[in-house]
């Protein structure tokens, strides 16, 4: 059954004009959002569906705070002091729209998330990369984030630490370029290990006064392997030398 919540819009507060998220199909989007705690009983997300209609999609308790409230491909955590993060996996075109996040009836924050369907970014996509060596990823991006800071992002849990960005070319094993002629963001991997399989993004973050977030449109599956050498063997031949001899003594004389 759907939750609306019914309120009228001078009851937003904190920036009712909100800010605009850009997203991409299939991509995720981790949204950051800074606020003092106010003694507010319940953290809840919802979406406006009218000017004074908007669904709950989670509503998160306060004994529930410090830890991730998953609700389809919906995920709340709200430190307890200073920051709620939501993320929103796999977007698809009916995720677009207006949101608000914060305790009901007096929302701290709005946003407006635009769901783009580029050919830049349609994925995911799969890399293979062998124990020891050095793996080579590419993605393409689109024009909108041509001046952005570049991340590249391994998933873990619901944690996405950034592994390298553009504001440095080389972080341990991770190195990244960024060709802006062309679009397309490089990431070498070197000496590749096990742990390094799994999943990833490119994607970029994007700063604001009390909301950030990172836009993540590129997902790769990097598969990791050991390297087989295969050693192709001699034939053997098992073949008997045939050698002629004669035995002569001095016993043994041809009767003529």
């Amino acid at each position: 059954m759907k939750i609306l919540l019914i309120f009228t819009l001078h009851l937003i507060s904190g920036g009712a004009a909100g800010i605009d998220v850009i997203g991409f199909l299939g991509g995720w989007v981790t949204i950051m959002f800074s606020y003092s705690d106010d003694g507010r009983s319940e953290t809840s997300l919802c979406k406006m569906k009218s000017q004074t209609e908007c669904e709950y999609i989670i509503v998160a308790g306060y004994e529930q705070r410090n830890s991730w409230i998953q609700k389809d491909r919906f995920e709340l955590f709200d430190d307890s002091y200073t920051t709620i993060i939501l993320t929103i996996r796999h977007l698809s075109s009916e995720d677009a729209g207006t949101y608000q996040c914060g305790e009901a009836g007096r929302w701290s924050h709005q946003f407006n998330l635009r769901v783009i369907r580029d050919p830049c970014c349609l994925g995911p996509k799969t890399v293979s990369g062998y124990l020891g060596e050095t793996v080579t990823i590419n993605c393409s991006y689109p024009e909108q984030f041509l001046s952005h800071t570049k991340h590249f992002y391994k998933l873990d849990g619901p944690h996405i630490p950034t592994m390298v960005d553009t504001t440095e070319t080389q972080r341990g094993r991770f190195s990244i370029s960024d060709d802006r002629r062309s679009k397309v963001l490089s990431v070498r991997i070197s000496d590749v290990r096990e742990d390094d399989g799994g999943g990833h993004f490119c994607g970029v973050w994007t700063g604001g006064q009390s909301v950030n977030y990172h836009s993540l449109y590129t997902e790769i599956q990097l598969q990791v392997t050991a390297e087989v050498i295969v050693l192709q063997r001699k034939p053997e031949f098992n073949s008997l030398n045939t050698v002629s001899f004669s035995i002569f003594s001095p016993e043994l004389k041809e009767v003529m």
